[in-house]
């Protein structure tokens, strides 16, 4: 979702080749070093995406297949054996992870996708639904330089994509990936990378209320010096659409309203005390709500999730003895399933046989969710009529101290979380309407303070969400209104001690609207009519920039436009 690290200008922006080509695009150049995807041709109907590459040294990369084009039949992986490149030693400047995707027209479920190299995520993402006639095939990337002290030894590795083929759902799922490694050059020097890294499982893990704790038990190195967990939860069964739950009180059987309210987070501990928050990114995947609201255009991150990295520094001074410690995750409002995975990064003092140190400060509790369902009230089988609001305000502070070789170092992490749900329910015989504004804001600001003075990072990110949905019609045929509004904002700034300051400011935006009539019986949708906008912004101190907008109309790219000049 948002990475703690300040990210550079030339890697795959969160939120996680320039061709013009198409009418009524403008044609500005996208300025390096951020690598915008290929422009999407008007009439596109399969993919048109916006959100950016991972940009490269100028240098040719060491590539090593992980799977050659294969199709993804039931629940196995497809396994491989990895081992890094032959006469391309690292440490390297980047390491990119590319897969390709293509399902087969006909019908077929959106699914999850998933690759790991020796139990380290490296890509994590869902699938485009097809039409009879359309056969979407996409492309994704992400930037795994900092797990290069893991790929740098050979590892099992597994590829997810479970699909089912019958004689409705007849979508054939194919994909390929590759890593590649880019060798340090005086221009791209290599990059000061994990040395210690640890999945928190060997593969994906389902949790659920059977299983609601992700946890492994680590021996860290005594000169452990900064650490971090990258977290990837995905929400699935009814947890897919948590920003459309109730209170439990009004789930019922759980069929038609799904419970757990409309508040999920995880949350990290190390040995049995809460140590980290990760606030869920309403991700929609292509078949959500109705998949003619994402031809061609998906929602934010929905093909390539950008995992949450957790900062664990402050804990860092208990972890240094020798012993093994526990790190897990949790979900707080687990009701169906979530997959998930963690990876934990740490960085050594390498002029140190160990490093000691205290945490001094922690004030993160347990979430309190407010839920008001005072004017909510079930009025038939799976309606509600009325309003819900549901609330959130979490603030906390974690800090910790460490004695290194370049002397004491202290680290303070400062969080503040809001977010706020409101469900408007309104039935009135053959019609209904179903609205969803939710708000998520998060501030985080950490400092580090040494020998050199005080550094600082701070993050401050929002992603709102609004589903207008309005539908009439009995239980054989429905005329459905969907309009919906997702965002992503983020800026973040890093100070040094001298007082310089650099920042990076992102403005993702998807604004799908739809009319379609639904077979209530099939499922089946037909005249779908509508239009939808998708926007992502990028801007930094540098005068870096980047701006694509796509409009679709009727399901198919209209016009592209590339803003910055």
């Amino acid at each position: 979702m948002i990475p703690t690290l300040f990210a550079s200008r030339v890697g795959r922006l969160a939120l996680i080749g320039c061709a013009l080509a198409g009418l009524g695009l403008a044609r500005a150049a996208v300025p390096a070093p951020y690598a915008a995807p290929p422009v999407a041709a008007v009439g596109t109907n399969t993919v048109a995406d916006v959100e950016l590459r991972v940009a490269r040294p100028p240098v040719a990369p060491c590539v090593v297949p992980l799977f050659d084009t294969r199709e993804f039949v039931g629940e196995e992986p497809a396994r491989f054996d990895y081992a890094p490149p032959a006469g391309c030693k690292g440490p390297w400047a980047k390491v990119v992870i590319e897969a390709d995707y293509a399902v087969s027209a006909g019908r077929q479920y959106d699914r999850t996708a998933m690759i790991d190299v020796g139990g380290v995520n490296l890509y994590f993402g869902t699938t485009m639904e097809p039409r009879q006639n359309i056969a979407p095939q996409w492309h994704v990337e992400r930037d795994v330089t900092d797990y290069q002290a893991h790929l740098s030894q050979p590892h099992r590795g597994a590829a997810w994509l479970v699909n089912y083929v019958t004689d409705v759902y007849t979508g054939h799922v194919t994909g390929r990936a590759r890593l590649l490694f880019y060798p340090a050059t005086e221009r791209a020097p290599a990059v000061a990378s994990a040395p210690f890294i640890a999945p928190l499982a060997d593969a994906p893990r389902r949790m659920d209320v059977d299983t609601p704790r992700l946890a492994t038990r680590l021996n860290f190195p005594a000169n452990l010096e900064r650490l971090y967990l990258d977290v990837l939860a995905e929400p699935q069964g009814a947890d897919e659409f948590w920003y459309a739950c109730v209170d439990d009180r009004l789930a019922g059987d759980g069929k038609q309203q799904c419970g757990g309210g409309a508040w999920r987070e995880a949350d990290v501990w190390v040995d049995g005390q809460r140590a980290g928050v990760v606030p869920l990114f309403p991700w929609i995947y292509t078949g959500g709500i109705n998949p003619y609201l994402w031809f061609p255009a998906p929602g934010i991150q929905t093909l390539n999730f950008e995992p949450t990295r957790v900062n664990l520094t402050p804990f860092v001074g208990l972890l240094t003895d020798g012993r093994p410690h526990e790190i897990a995750l949790t979900i707080h409002g687990l009701r169906r399933y979530f997959l998930v995975t963690g990876t934990v990064l740490g960085w050594q003092d390498a002029s140190s046989q160990r490093v000691n140190g205290a945490l001094t400060r922690n004030t993160l509790a347990e979430p309190q969710p407010q839920v008001d369902i005072s004017r909510l009230k079930p009025v038939g089988e799976g309606q509600l009529q009325g309003d819900t609001l549901t609330t959130v305000a979490r603030q906390y502070e974690i800090a910790g101290w460490l004695q290194t070789s370049h002397g004491r170092v202290e680290t303070r992490l400062s969080s503040s979380i809001r977010f706020a749900n409101r469900q408007d329910f309104a039935v009135n015989g053959k019609n209904e309407v179903w609205r969803v504004d939710q708000a998520t804001s998060l501030d985080q600001l950490e400092q580090v303070i040494d020998a050199a003075g005080l550094r600082t990072q701070h993050l401050q990110a929002r992603w709102p969400l609004v589903i207008d949905t309005r539908s009439s019609g009995d239980e054989g045929s429905q005329d459905q209104h969907h309009r919906l509004e997702q965002g992503l904002w983020s800026l973040r700034t890093v100070t040094d001690p001298t007082g310089a300051r650099r920042w990076l400011e992102t403005d993702y935006t998807v604004k799908p609207d739809l009319n379609v009539t639904v077979d209530m019986k099939s499922h089946r949708s037909r005249k779908a009519t509508g239009t939808s906008q998708v926007r992502l912004q990028v801007r930094d101190s540098d005068g870096g920039c980047y701006d694509r907008s796509v409009r679709v109309v009727d399901n198919a790219v209209a016009s592209t436009t590339d803003a910055c000049h």
